[in-house]
């Protein structure tokens, strides 16, 4: 939708909808129902138009993140340790160190750099953490990492291997309560595969934490291979055996879920801390009350030559308009975040168009356009409301700027030459 950063759906057709799979536990069930619809609005957005939408949501979990973690000690020489140590990664370790509990054992899938591993260890009180990559160059570079925060003492295996080797009886050997894959599976040519092979891996009574991008996140990543959605996510975890105690979008950059085996409720997701419940709401509107226009606020537009407008008496609430060949009527307002329109064709035959045109000063911010036809024809009365971008009732938008500073709203009658019409008006709006 023009100028809404609405993502392109592609619609798909499907026979009956198969249930949601949702743990036995109603309360959290509707919060993880919740969850996923807060991750598809995070998603049908653009990056940037989510910021505008949750920016106030994001800025109190941000906050939340730097009042209660720390920095860490980066070795001397590490490369990229501004990006691993970015307020967005900071806030993804400090999610995933929520679900994590005092006396867990972790193993971690895709450890990194091991700033995760650092935090949890230092922070959360965990007293064995297990974890291993791909890439075995990490794994001097994470022991490194725990060195300089005075780590190196702690139950710490890391070491280098795949998540698709992976055995029940291996995961099982280090006590793990806790299994993390973060910023894994996107990475993999099989995800589906991938998520069964951690199930088929997780240690009775063990919980499973994982996160990938959101939808239109970090799709400049080469190293990505594929893209996760909602719809793909739940048919992962149904694939996988799995039931998901929490879900979230995280930082408009992941979704994360807690998952287990297990379709009783979680006690982890019960006892995982939480941010402070700060108000985070701002206002939507500068004001709540629409603004009448009185009668004598209405003034005939004029046209430079090009036709001609009249005002008539006033017909109860409504303005009447005769208007030749083009014309209309003015009125002002002081900002335009919401406008509504009673109109009344008493004789529009001739009627070509209608426009409605927000201006600051001369300078045109915002229109909305409208072709009488069959469905919508200019005979009778007619109700329209109108916002920056959006239709309404057969008018089109145009292309809009701010409306903070619109002073004035221009209705105008499109006829052919010498074309007559009458209409009658009523407007109000929220500044």
């Amino acid at each position: 939708m023009a100028g809404r950063w609405i993502r392109v759906i592609h619609p798909v057709t499907s026979g009956e909808s198969a249930l949601d799979r949702e743990t036995s536990d109603p309360g959290e069930a509707a919060a993880v129902r919740a969850g996923w619809l807060l991750i598809d609005a995070y998603e049908r957005l653009s990056s940037k138009a989510a910021q505008r939408v949750f920016g106030h949501e994001i800025d109190a979990w941000d906050a939340y993140a730097d009042a209660t973690i720390k920095h860490l000690e980066s070795p001397d020489g590490r490369i990229m340790a501004d990006v691993e140590q970015s307020p967005t990664n900071r806030l993804r370790y400090r999610r995933t160190m929520d679900f994590a509990q005092e006396g867990d054992r972790v193993f971690d899938v895709g450890f990194g750099r091991g700033y995760l591993a650092a935090q949890l260890i230092r922070e959360r009180g965990v007293t064995g953490y297990h974890g291993i990559d791909i890439v075995d160059t990490w794994v001097k570079d994470a022991h490194l990492l725990l060195e300089a925060n005075g780590l190196a003492g702690a139950d710490i295996v890391l070491r280098q291997g795949d998540l698709f080797d992976l055995t029940q009886a291996e995961v099982e050997a280090t006590g793990a309560d806790l299994v993390i894959c973060c910023e894994v599976l996107e990475h993999v040519d099989d995800a589906e595969l991938a998520l069964r092979v951690l199930a088929d891996a997780l240690p009775a009574g063990a919980d499973l934490l994982f996160s990938v991008p959101l939808h239109g996140r970090l799709e400049q990543v080469w190293g990505h291979a594929s893209v996760f959605d909602v719809a793909r996510l739940k048919q992962m975890l149904d694939g996988a055996g799995l039931y998901a105690h929490h879900v979230e979008p995280l930082a408009n950059t992941w979704s994360l879920v807690v998952a287990s085996r297990d379709p009783s409720g979680s006690q982890r997701v019960r006892d995982a801390s939480r941010r402070p419940a700060v108000r985070a709401s701002v206002p939507l509107v500068r004001e709540r009350r629409f603004v009448d226009v009185g009668h004598d606020e209405i003034s005939a537009l004029a046209t430079a030559g090009k036709g001609t407008s009249e005002l008539g008496a006033p017909d109860g609430r409504h303005v009447t308009c005769s208007v030749t060949s083009i014309g209309g009527v003015r009125f002002p307002v002081r900002g335009l975040e919401s406008l509504r329109l009673a109109l009344v064709f008493t004789a529009c035959d001739d009627v070509r168009g209608f426009d409605v045109i927000a201006r600051t000063g001369d300078d045109q911010v915002a229109s909305w356009s409208w072709k009488p036809g069959t469905r919508h024809q200019a005979k009778g009365k007619r109700r329209v409301w109108f916002r920056p971008g959006e239709a309404s009732v057969g008018f089109v938008p145009g292309p809009y700027g701010s409306m903070l500073d619109v002073d004035s709203v221009e209705v105008v009658a499109r006829l052919p030459e010498g074309g007559t019409a009458t209409f009658g008006l009523a407007a109000a709006y929220l500044p």
